[in-house]
């Protein structure tokens, strides 16, 4: 895993090769990357709290893929809008709390509450593709 710029890692975690954001500091991550030659992939929302993460792979936000001829430009700032829609449906229409419940965490679990994304420039989204092709 790459690093990102810390204009884009600001506000977010770096636990197990995986950058995780507050759900109020990660627009503004998604927002930056596309300056910065990322696409955004998507993620997911978890709990990271001092006895684990909690991952809650059910309520995501993805990315389509990168079309055929897609300049990287286009698919670059159409994935970062893709995911910032979807993110914003889940945030406002997921109850957190309940969601803390069902892992029989305190509702102060949503302190741990953050959104853990996947960036990519065009060179690693191509390693990607052939590293999943030749599976």
């Amino acid at each position: 895993m790459d690093f990102l710029p810390a204009e884009i890692a600001y506000g977010a975690s770096f636990i197990g090769n995986e950058y995780a954001w507050t759900i109020s500091a990660f627009p503004e991550a998604l927002a930056k990357a596309p300056s910065y030659g990322f696409a955004c992939l998507g993620g997911q929302f978890q709990f990271r709290l001092p006895g684990g993460i909690y991952e809650m792979y059910w309520l995501s936000a993805d990315a389509t893929g990168r079309q055929a001829q897609e300049a990287w430009r286009d698919y670059s700032q159409r994935s970062c809008s893709e995911v910032m829609t979807k993110f914003e449906a889940v945030a406002s229409s997921t109850d957190f709390v309940r969601e803390a419940a069902n892992w029989r965490l305190l509702a102060s679990a949503l302190e741990g509450l953050v959104f853990a994304a996947y960036f990519a420039t065009e060179s690693q989204f191509a390693e990607l593709s052939v590293a999943n092709n030749k599976r």
